[in-house]
């Protein structure tokens, strides 16, 4: 027996249908809708993954051609910033790789510098070989920025590494440059002169706004590995510990 016809929809009746909604809501709805997704597009992207996803999908649209010039103008400084962008990100990730990876080294290496440190304070206040104390001291107080401050851009090199014969030339001639540029630092205020004495929140503010030293450091090391393609959200392990109590 044929299937009856669908009754005809009389007037007053609702729209029925996936986009009967839609399609009722009338042209003021269809044109927010376009205006959040042309708003949606022009934001920029918050994760590295998405970001790379945008920066190839412009490369793909410009390689086209009959593209209009206007709109290659506005890909193409689209395009930029994304680049700009990707490589803030990526660097941000190796940041927090890295504060993963090194956090337990320069957390142990910073408690023996401290233990040190209180030693020679004991003596000094007793007076005992004070030159050469007042000089380890300021040795100390070196090595002490450099386990706080060393960028994290960079693979971390330790101060007392477990075999020091097996460390390699290059890497103690770096290390030692780098306590070079973390001393000058200190001597032109960009690096406290004693660390134990800096607030956590001060500490965090000065990784952030110490472009000169880290300028220095990236002189020694090189610019910084790009990131894996490992996208994948990492929490940063650069908590703040209670190192100076």
């Amino acid at each position: 027996m044929p299937k009856a016809a669908p009754a005809a929809r009389r007037h007053g009746d609702k729209p029925r249908g996936p986009h009967a909604a839609r399609n009722a809501a009338g042209p003021a709805a269809t044109a927010k809708r376009k205006k959040a997704a042309a708003k949606k597009e022009h934001e920029l992207p918050t994760s590295l993954s998405a970001c790379k996803k945008q920066v190839r999908g412009l490369t793909r649209l410009l390689q086209r051609e009959g593209l209009a010039s206007t709109a290659r103008v506005e890909l193409e400084r689209r395009l930029k910033a994304l680049t700009i962008l990707q490589t803030q990100m990526s660097s941000a990730q190796k940041d927090r790789a890295n504060a993963t990876r090194y956090h337990g080294v320069k957390f142990f290496e910073r408690k023996k510098v401290l233990r040190r440190l209180a030693q020679v304070e004991r003596l000094l206040a007793a007076d005992e070989g004070a030159r050469e104390l007042a000089e380890e001291r300021r040795t100390l107080l070196v090595d002490l920025n450099y386990t706080t401050y060393y960028p994290n851009e960079h693979k971390y090199i330790s101060l007392f590494p477990a075999d020091p014969s097996a460390t390699a030339e290059d890497a103690r001639a770096r290390r030692e440059a780098i306590r070079e540029a973390i001393c000058l630092a200190m001597e032109k205020g960009e690096l406290p002169a004693d660390p134990r004495a800096v607030a956590a929140d001060d500490r965090k503010v000065i990784r952030k706004t110490n472009k000169n030293m880290m300028r220095s450091v990236s002189q020694v090391l090189g610019p910084a590995p790009a990131a894996g393609e490992d996208d994948a959200d990492e929490e940063s392990a650069e908590e703040e510990d209670e190192f100076f109590e």
